[in-house]
């Protein structure tokens, strides 16, 4: 073969390759291939993108709304008022005779009716009674006289044991040489304490039992008016005339007294007002030298003086009970009015008891200005 004939070849096969290339890249297949004659051309080589699909699980954010259904529901608060936590008891010092008994009844009832404390009583006399007061036994005594009682009182003040919150029984006496005014009629000669020296006086109230002395029916026992009793004896020098007799009892004392007064006897003893055999009796009081600090300090050779009548309280209720302490200090009881309720037991032989709920009943126009209208209501509403 010569070299020209190989060289014709070779380009042959370079046409053939050069279509193939370009139907294997997706060339028109019926293309005309170049002439023999046509300039060679530098082969290109064409870079295809070629977008490749590759599944890809991919974590999508979705904006969930979340829709919030808000349910009103309409509440009806009922506040229930809490139960008052339970009162302490406040009790009263019950001594031995009508006037604290009757004003410890009624009061007790305007304490326990009108402002819902519950309330008792101590009994006792005037030396247990104090003592219980001072120790807070007893919440509440209606009567402390003074000055009998002035030294234990002055030193329980002094304490602060107790306190002073009012007053009672306005117009009050009291003495150890109490006649009835029959005799003193009888024998005008009998004046003074003194004149009990002459026997003609003395003889008058001797009895079969008085030892040859004349009778003196003196204080209730227990009492400071007793030992005061005894002291004047001593001061007045009759150790010899006068045979003190124990009654036992305020009840004891007056029905000595009105007995021997319905008689027509004669009669000397001890006695106080306001009572009822002091506003119903006529009696007479013999004369004593004029009472003074000075004599009822050295001897108590002298006359009672007028008794100042307080109500007192142990210091330990005003915090606990400031309510009744201030009805306590409008507290007004008065001679009167004492006098009025006994009488009424009296003649109707009718307790103590009953005889508080009488005076509430018919004296509201006193007792109801010691308290508040609201308490004032409750009491009357509890009265049988």
């Amino acid at each position: 073969m010569s070299f020209i004939t190989s060289h014709k070849g070779l380009w042959a096969l370079v046409i053939m390759a050069v279509a193939m290339l370009g139907a294997a890249c997706g060339s028109d297949p019926t293309s005309t291939a170049p002439a023999v004659n046509q300039p060679t051309q530098t082969p290109v080589i064409i870079e295809k993108e070629v977008t490749k699909f590759v599944e890809v699980e991919t974590e999508k954010q979705v904006e969930v709304t979340k829709e919030v259904q808000v349910e009103v529901t309409k509440v009806v608060q009922v506040v229930a008022t809490p139960t008052p936590a339970p009162k302490d008891v406040i009790i009263f010092s019950d001594l031995n005779w009508d006037s604290i008994q009757l004003q410890n009844r009624i009061a007790m009832f305007i304490v326990e009716n009108g402002y819902g404390y519950p309330v008792d009583t101590v009994t006792g006399n005037t030396i247990s009674g104090f003592v219980g007061l001072e120790q807070g036994d007893m919440h509440v005594t209606m009567e402390i006289w003074l000055p009998n009682q002035q030294v234990v009182w002055d030193k329980a003040i002094r304490r602060g044991d107790i306190q002073s919150v009012g007053s009672s029984l306005d117009d009050n006496w009291q003495s150890a040489f109490v006649i009835p005014t029959y005799v003193a009629e009888a024998n005008p000669g009998l004046k003074t304490v003194a004149d009990l020296k002459k026997p003609e006086y003395m003889n008058l109230f001797v009895t079969p039992d008085s030892r040859g002395k004349a009778r003196l029916v003196t204080c209730v026992p227990g009492w400071e008016c007793e030992k005061t009793n005894e002291n004047k004896i001593v001061a007045y020098g009759l150790e010899d005339v006068i045979d003190l007799r124990n009654p036992g009892s305020g009840a004891g004392l007056f029905a000595d007294l009105e007995g021997a007064y319905q008689r027509g006897d004669n009669w000397l003893g001890y006695l106080w007002g306001p009572t009822k055999p002091a506003a119903e009796l006529d009696l007479t009081l013999l004369e004593e030298p004029e009472y003074s600090d000075a004599c009822w300090a050295a001897d108590q050779g002298c006359a009672y003086p007028s008794a100042a009548v307080l109500v007192a309280v142990h210091s330990s209720l005003p915090p606990r009970a400031p309510d009744v302490v201030e009805f306590l200090r409008n507290w007004d009881f008065t001679a009167a009015a004492q006098v009025s309720a006994e009488g009424w037991m009296a003649d109707n032989n009718e307790s103590v008891d009953a005889a508080a709920l009488w005076y509430l009943a018919n004296q509201q126009d006193i007792w109801t200005q010691m308290v508040p209208a609201d308490v004032a209501s409750k009491i009357i509403a509890a009265l049988p």
